[in-house]
């Protein structure tokens, strides 16, 4: 069993929206490989990228899955990677840690005619609504902390594994929300308890 976090919490969000039939994925900022892990279940190959080689190695290390996964030490906007080779794209709590519109003309060149984005993110509190929020996800956070904790200490010891590089959102949920709707229209945008938001679109 993974440790829980605010991004594995919502990891079900992501592989209910991987296609059917899905031949090749890409993990967009893999860290040390918790999601990768499970979509490879879902993929019959995953590209899992990740500019950080500390927590690449942890993926590599951790990765016990029987479907062939490459781990790619990279920046995924430069990156040599095919246009329209992907039936599925996931970006977990990373899309901040790129330039937006940027990294989001990527994505959409990236995938196939019917490929799937999918985006766990954060985003920088700013409306009454976004501090009403974070008012009930931080006790709510911390119960379910507690409850997972024991399976966590199980699965790793504590201090096994480096942490992956923090960086703080610089967008707000409109700003993020403005550029999905015009750059990748018609998805759907969602605001999730924990800090997170989820993106799912399928490129037509």
């Amino acid at each position: 069993m993974e440790a829980w976090n605010h991004n594995t919490d919502y990891h079900d969000v992501l592989l209910r929206a991987v296609p059917p039939n899905c031949q090749m994925a890409l993990d967009v900022g893999c860290g040390q490989g918790a999601f990768t892990r499970k979509l490879a279940e879902y993929s019959q190959k995953v590209i899992a990228i990740d500019a950080d080689s500390e927590t690449l190695c942890d993926a590599r290390s951790a990765n016990v899955s029987e479907r062939p996964i490459t781990y790619v030490e990279g920046d995924v906007l430069r990156y040599v990677l095919s246009e329209e080779s992907f039936d599925y794209i996931a970006v977990v709590a990373s899309l901040h840690h790129l330039p937006l519109r940027q990294a989001l003309v990527r994505f959409r060149c990236l995938l196939k005619s019917g490929g799937v984005l999918a985006v766990v993110g954060l985003y920088r509190l700013q409306t009454i609504q976004d501090f009403g929020f974070a008012a009930v996800a931080r006790p709510t956070s911390q119960v379910l902390r507690w409850v997972h904790s024991r399976s966590a200490q199980a699965e790793r010891p504590q201090g096994s594994l480096k942490d992956p590089p923090i960086r703080e959102p610089a967008e707000t949920l409109r700003e993020i929300g403005d550029a999905f709707t015009s750059l990748l229209p018609g998805g759907q945008f969602k605001r999730h308890l924990l800090f997170r938001y989820s993106f799912v679109w399928r490129k037509p």
